[in-house]
């Protein structure tokens, strides 16, 4: 097991702007704020840590990384009750791990 910083930068948007709004709003909040996670002074929705890696190939990090990026972003959506009115679009950077690692989050 190896740590590594990332930063994950995201946007999450409202399905229907003039209806899911609040519940995108409640979202951003609670990554930023509820998460335990850094964020970067003046910058709402650009998160920073370490993550914890297994894996021992590069290819194999990315994919974890991914996987556990997306499945505790859509956990805490869940928790909120806003997965079928927003959408979560993430960047993902890993220390070491090379290029972006790009995600999203939709509503089925």
């Amino acid at each position: 097991m190896s740590k590594y910083d990332f930063q994950l930068a995201y946007t999450i948007k409202p399905n229907n702007p003039a209806r899911d709004e609040t519940d995108a709003a409640q979202a951003r909040l609670h990554l930023r704020e509820k998460m335990g996670l850094d964020t970067v002074e003046h910058i709402e929705t650009t998160l920073l840590g370490v993550i914890t890696l297994k894996s021992t190939t590069h290819a194999d990090r990315k994919r974890e990384a991914e996987k556990l990026f997306r499945n505790y972003i859509h956990e805490a959506l869940k928790q909120l009750r806003v997965l079928s009115t927003v959408q979560f679009y993430g960047c993902l950077m890993v220390d070491g791990l090379g290029s972006a690692i790009r995600f999203d989050i939709l509503p089925k």
